[in-house]
């Protein structure tokens, strides 16, 4: 058993030197990364332009070399402009009104997180931009830029992510070379009566002894995706990076955990905004990459669909059995 240990030991030990080699094939990387994003920037920005009604293509620009397929449903793949006309306003619009509401909802990840007091806001939003940090420590900070509207003063929101390579002690063979380390998001500047993460409610107090009312005004958190701009601690550090606390009790713990899920779920939705719907956005306004509430629900019709008929199943099963 003693050999056995040690030889477990000695690949632990190889395990380490793995974990260190990917943790500087990450420096290559994000250099790399960091060198091409210049590289992209000039072609986001024609998007921007476009997106925005700030200039029209020229004909060679809206030159599509490749034949269109037909889908099933009668669409045009990577052009469905009929259905995009009607969702979006008409032909005489700036633009592509709404482009990114309907890139964000698109997916399943975020489209979830909108609310019906979202859209109006988010239809404001005219570019998503991402700037990646060139020099260690590591990250990258989401740029979401509005258009001037009615509800906050902010011109632009950001959420930052700070990343680490560093080993984690408490968890030295741990399968994340890459580490979320730190994010912090942006205040936003409600204006007044504006702030659509707040529900008002208004209630009748009345006093027992003088037996006269009031109206008491109360504001309750309500689901927003602009909770994606929240900060969760006050430093914006992930908590299980942190000293553990001797003494903590069973509500810190748990508070831990929750906030540590609350880390996980931002950087997901972080990494994901970054490496795919920015970088592909445009199928997901034209329906080519779809996977938001329409594709769940006929997941999960197909869902019931299947349940009915294992029901079927059973009910002639036991006529079968009678």
């Amino acid at each position: 058993m003693e050999q056995v240990q040690k030889r477990v030991n000695a690949l632990k030990n190889l395990q380490l030197k793995l974990a260190d080699t990917e943790s500087k094939l990450y420096d290559e990387i994000s250099q790399l990364e960091a060198k091409y994003q210049s590289v992209f920037e000039p072609i986001y920005a024609d998007r921007e332009q476009i997106v925005n009604g700030e200039r029209e293509p020229t004909d060679e620009e809206a030159n599509w070399p490749y034949p269109e397929e037909a889908e099933d449903d009668g669409e045009v793949n990577g052009n469905a402009a009929k259905k995009l006309k009607t969702e979006n306003g008409s032909n005489d619009a700036k633009g592509l009104p709404g482009f990114w509401l309907t890139c964000l909802k698109a997916t399943s990840l975020l489209g979830g997180m909108i609310q019906n007091h979202d859209e109006a806001i988010l239809k404001h939003l005219r570019d998503i931009k991402v700037k990646l940090n060139t020099q260690k420590p590591y990250g990258y900070t989401l740029e979401f830029h509005f258009n001037e509207n009615e509800y906050f003063k902010n011109k632009v929101l950001t959420k930052s992510y700070e990343l680490t390579t560093e080993r984690d002690e408490k968890s030295p063979l741990s399968n994340d070379t890459t580490r979320l380390y730190k994010c912090v998001g942006s205040k936003i500047e409600w204006k007044d009566g504006k702030n659509v993460t707040l529900k008002v409610t208004k209630k009748k107090q009345t006093n027992k002894s003088s037996g006269e009312s009031k109206e008491v005004t109360k504001e309750e958190k309500q689901g927003s995706f602009f909770d994606l701009f929240d900060t969760h601690t006050e430093d914006g550090v992930k908590p299980s990076l942190k000293p553990a606390k001797a003494d903590a009790n069973e509500d810190e713990l748990d508070e831990e955990d929750e906030l540590e899920h609350l880390f996980d779920l931002d950087f997901e939705i972080g990494q994901f905004i970054k490496d795919v719907l920015v970088p592909k956005a445009l199928l997901y306004y034209t329906g080519d990459l779809s996977e938001g509430l329409d594709s769940m629900d006929e997941d999960d019709d197909d869902d019931d669909d299947e349940d009915d008929e294992d029901d079927d199943e059973d009910d002639d099963d036991e006529e079968s059995k009678n």
